[in-house]
C-alpha cells in the first residue's frame, strides 16, 4: 500500500482525487481511498488540516486531490436577521465550527444545540453540501485540545 507523507496546498498535476468529511480532514494518520478506487495510507508527522484544493504527495511522487465531500449539516436562520450575531456568539461560545453566509449558519448536526437554538427563534433545515467552517482569530484552526 503506497503512503503520502506530505501535503501542499495547491493541488498541481493530480492523478486522483479524494472527497474528505470536514471530520476527515484533520487527520494524521488513517487509511484512505480514492475516488477510482486507489487505497493509501495517510502517515503524516502531525493532524494538520488538509486544504481543500491541497494535495497528499504519494512515496511515489503523485498528486491526489483534496476536494471537500457533502455531508448533513444542519442550516440555521433566524427568524429577524439582526439576531445572527446573539445566535453566531452562542454557537462559539460552545466552541461549535460554524461556516458563516450572509443570512444563515451552518453546524454539523447536533439535536440537542438545533432545540437550543430553536428556542432562541431560530428555523433548522438539514442540508446536504459542503463544510468549510472559519479558522479561529489567531490562525491555528482545530486543534486537539481545549485551551485559550
Amino acid at each position: 500500500m503506497l503512503t503520502a507523507n506530505s501535503v501542499i496546498d495547491k493541488a498541481e498535476k493530480p492523478f486522483d482525487r479524494i472527497f474528505l468529511s470536514y471530520e476527515n480532514r484533520f487527520k494524521r494518520r488513517l487509511r484512505m481511498e480514492t475516488e477510482k478506487g486507489h487505497e493509501f495510507l495517510l502517515n503524516l508527522p502531525k493532524a494538520i488540516e488538509l486544504p481543500i484544493g491541497g494535495a497528499l504527495i504519494l512515496e511515489n511522487g503523485k498528486e491526489i486531490e483534496i476536494k471537500a465531500l457533502r455531508e448533513k449539516l444542519f442550516k440555521v436562520t433566524p427568524c429577524k436577521p439582526e439576531d445572527l450575531p446573539k445566535i453566531s456568539w452562542h454557537i462559539g461560545n460552545r466552541h461549535l465550527p460554524c461556516q458563516i453566509f450572509e443570512d444563515y449558519l451552518t453546524i454539523q448536526e447536533n439535536f440537542v444545540f438545533a432545540e437550543m437554538l430553536k428556542s432562541l427563534n431560530c428555523k433548522i433545515e438539514t442540508i446536504n453540501t459542503t463544510f468549510s467552517p472559519m479558522k479561529g482569530a489567531y490562525g491555528q484552526g482545530r486543534t486537539l485540545g481545549h485551551s485559550h
